[in-house]
């Protein structure tokens, strides 16, 4: 990773070529003078809200700016972009029906491989996931448009819980235009499944968008209007979703910069958990939750404030149970390598990167967060340093971990 890569050098680009001053981009942006001059600079790295901050004024998607998706070069080019462009003619056939002469297996059948797409979801098998999900979700659609009444609402379940997977998929590899897409129709599936649950699974994946775009208030304002539809519901499952909901609200404040709203939501799903007791993977409806999660959400919070030791400190208690998904874990870590960054800590930032590594390879790999603490970290370091120039290589060259 070199300056010449850094998402601070494209900013400086696109700043230039469209006349805007550092001054004027900064008061445009809400952030300070002297922390956009660091990034384009490439002595501070750029976080997920500068870059929201920024692409507005610049006027060019988040996506230009990270430089994503990632990996079309290299000896080993990623798999996954190979497998794109069936994915996307399987997401084409919606509210139409597949030309096909082969029919469904039985929603028995369908149902058991939606888990197992889950399963691989929650495990970070992103090509494993692309490789099986075009044919399931063309038959999930086939049957859509066969049947009729309680047992069509059913397949919408099943397709619902396929296209979070592709959602998935698409956001954490830099497909963020195909992801936007899948939001649209996952929301379209949970609405037809009759099943208020899903339509808050598609409520929080919504938030996905809003999060990158910085449309922070509108994805609070969304996720409160799902809480207050299902707030009546006193069911295991229905309490479950309320947890997850909580959590995404508190990083939606952090990023906003509103701690209070912060620690409202996140002191909600403190008391739901300790009602539910255990960490859960999320069953059916997709969203792990429990006292692991919360706790990584505390975190989480810290570091969208900006605050890396607070985080750091926090991160002390945490221990994650074996329930908590791969990818949640993954991502973790990764936050901590930025908290052990901003600490001048760069032995354990460069660690917690390896760690998110051997739990979620293809996440780690396809996250701007870990190009840029590697190229702070290479910066830092004047002298060869084995593991650094390794994890360098495995992220520029090495596919799928």
């Amino acid at each position: 990773m070199n300056d010449d890569e850094s998402i601070g050098r494209r900013i400086a680009h696109y700043r230039k070529t469209r006349g805007i001053t550092q001054v004027a981009l900064a008061q445009h942006a809400s952030i300070s003078l002297s922390l956009l001059r660091k990034v384009e600079q490439g002595t501070r790295d750029a976080t997920p809200v500068l870059i929201a901050a920024v692409s507005k004024p610049l006027d060019v998607e988040v996506t230009v700016l990270t430089g994503q998706p990632y990996g079309f070069d290299g000896r080993r080019p990623d798999r996954i972009h190979a497998l794109m462009p069936g994915l996307r003619r399987a997401l084409a056939y919606w509210d139409l029906p597949p030309e096909t002469h082969t029919p469904p297996r039985t929603r028995a059948e369908i149902t058991a491989d939606a888990r197992e797409i889950s399963r691989l979801r929650q495990s970070d098998r992103h090509v494993q996931i692309a490789e099986r999900l075009p044919a399931l979700l063309l038959e999930t659609a086939t049957a859509v448009h066969r049947e009729e009444g309680t047992e069509r609402e059913r397949y919408f379940e099943i397709m619902a819980v396929l296209l979070f997977a592709a959602h998935s998929v698409t956001y954490k590899t830099g497909y963020q235009d195909l992801s936007t897409v899948i939001e649209e129709r996952l929301q379209w599936s949970a609405i037809q499944s009759a099943d208020p649950l899903m339509g808050a699974l598609a409520a929080w994946s919504r938030t996905t968008s809003l999060l990158r775009t910085g449309a922070y208030d509108v994805g609070l304002r969304l996720l409160d209007r799902v809480q207050s539809q299902i707030a009546t519901a006193d069911d295991l499952a229905t309490i479950s979703m309320r947890g997850p909901l909580h959590l995404r609200s508190a990083i939606l404040a952090a990023r906003a910069g509103n701690t209070g709203t912060v620690d409202t939501h996140l002191d909600e799903a403190r008391q739901i958990s300790a009602r539910l007791g255990a960490d859960t993977d999320g069953g059916w409806h997709q969203l792990s939750f429990g006292p692991s999660n919360v706790a990584i959400h505390d975190v989480a919070a810290a570091i969208e404030l900006g605050d890396g030791a607070r985080a750091l400190g926090r991160a002390e208690n945490v221990r994650l149970s074996s329930a908590v998904p791969a990818i949640r874990a993954g991502h973790h870590y990764m936050d901590l390598a930025r908290a052990y960054l901003w600490q001048n800590r760069n032995e354990q930032a460069l660690a917690s990167l390896q760690q998110a590594r051997k739990v979620a390879p293809q996440q780690t790999r396809h996250h701007p967060t870990t190009r840029e603490v590697l190229r702070m970290l290479t910066r830092a370091h004047r002298h060869a340093n084995e593991p650094l120039v390794r994890f360098n290589a495995w992220v520029g060259t090495d596919a799928n971990g």
